[in-house]
């Protein structure tokens, strides 16, 4: 099931949404300038940790779902034959990708666990203990490190089944993110089994509510036009909770100015079309009074 689902139409919007959660992940954990990109096929997400240190993450996705496991996976063969090669082939894959996330400056890797736009896990680790933690799975948990045909790295997997205990392979080496961004000493593998804050998860919701409607608008404020991104909110529609009505056809991307009116009761969205208090009427504002809206 999950592999169907990150490989799904909806894969895009994931990945889109797993970049732009970084600042929620990371900021926390004592990172600033957080910035996440693509680059010559790969992801990474660039930061400043708080010793001032330059952090570059290698970002893998893992299947994505609202299942009790996860893994990544390096890509396909290109020679035909895959479920005969021996383990050390793929093993020499796996290390042939990690070289290639460090040789484009990659110091660790940020493996993370999707479903509904949100983060629900993820493990930080050195970028040279992806390739560790793969060759333990292939020495103690062969079939899963192959994966039939594919070099997959499991981190995680709550279910009750065989060899779930694999992802110790990957959770031993985890770093926690406070170690790696310079506000504590934490050694790997004292990750807390909560790791993400009702705070971060209400931001992730914020910030995949923003790229859905944002995505359906456009990218441009549905009353003045801007199409200057950060200068764009999310806001919900009349009638709408913000707790439970989250989807793309649920709100309109409007200019901050103007969500702060809407938000102080200074202006609304009624009949289609955006209404001003009458005080603001004949201000800088007035000729937005009456006008329709565009998404």
């Amino acid at each position: 099931m999950s592999k169907e689902i990150a490989r799904s139409a909806r894969s895009y919007e994931n990945e889109q949404l797993a970049m732009a959660h970084m600042p929620a992940l990371l900021e926390p954990h004592g990172f600033s300038s957080v910035l996440a990109k693509r680059a010559h096929g790969m992801k990474f997400v660039e930061a400043k940790a708080a010793d001032g240190k330059d952090v570059r993450f290698w970002l893998k996705q893992g299947w994505t779902g609202p299942q009790k496991f996860s893994a990544i996976q390096f890509g396909l063969f290109s020679e035909p034959g895959a479920a005969a090669f021996p383990n050390r082939h793929f093993i020499k894959f796996v290390e042939a990708r990690v070289a290639s996330a460090k040789s484009k400056g990659a110091s660790h890797a940020l493996l993370i666990h999707m479903s509904e736009g949100e983060i629900v896990n993820y493990v930080a680790l050195e970028v040279d203990d992806v390739a560790e933690a793969y060759r333990r799975q292939m020495a103690l948990w062969p079939k899963r490190a192959r994966n039939t045909k594919t070099p997959t790295l499991w981190f995680e997997d709550a279910r009750n089944v065989a060899d779930t205990d694999a992802v110790t392979a990957v959770t031993d080496l985890e770093l926690p993110l406070s170690s790696i961004g310079g506000v504590t000493q934490e050694p790997k593998g004292t990750v807390d089994v909560k790791k993400l804050t009702a705070e971060q998860e209400v931001r992730m919701r914020q910030q995949a509510f923003r790229l859905r409607v944002g995505t359906r608008c456009g990218w441009r404020c549905v009353v003045t036009g801007t199409s200057v991104k950060e200068v764009l909110d999310a806001a919900h529609l009349p009638g709408k909770d913000w707790r439970t009505d989250n989807q793309a056809e649920d709100g309109v991307l409007l200019r901050t100015d103007i969500h702060r009116l809407l938000d102080r009761r200074l202006a609304e969205l009624r009949d289609g079309k955006f209404w001003l208090d009458k005080a603001l009427r004949q201000g800088e504002y007035g000729e937005l009074h009456q006008r329709e809206l565009t998404g």
